[in-house]
């Protein structure tokens, strides 16, 4: 029989993945090899919501405090490397909005310096 590399559960029908000569079943692919929700642990089927280097289902993007549904035309914060709405943003105190503007400032400098740095960066030069 035809069955999953990982799982070893038969295809019987159901759609199934290749990589490197092995047979995934879908849920064991998209774990493996595609783009697995950071909320809900589920591989992403359909459209993904990519931010902060993490993937999301279209479903499960929500602000990490108030769970408020969230799309690619919402505006929101970093906090603690998780999405905030503006709402709950606009709520913490101004020292915290303070800290946490500070803290991306340095991270894109630091993002810059090492582009600056990079060996594509001085092939360029």
């Amino acid at each position: 029989h035809f069955v999953c590399y990982v799982c070893e559960k038969p295809f019987l029908g159901h759609r199934h993945y290749e990589r490197k000569g092995l047979a995934y079943c879908e849920q064991h692919y998209h774990k493996l090899y595609g783009n697995v929700c950071y909320k809900c642990g589920e591989a992403c089927g359909g459209e993904v919501f990519q931010a902060l280097q993490k993937s999301w289902c279209i479903k499960c993007f929500a602000c990490s405090l108030c769970d408020k549904k969230m799309d690619h035309r919402t505006k929101f914060y970093e906090f603690d490397m998780k999405p905030t709405c503006k709402r709950c943003y606009d709520r913490f105190p101004t020292e915290l909005k303070k800290r946490i503007s500070d803290s991306l400032k340095d991270r894109d400098i630091e993002n810059q310096r090492r582009r600056s740095l990079s060996p594509a960066a001085m092939r360029q030069v």
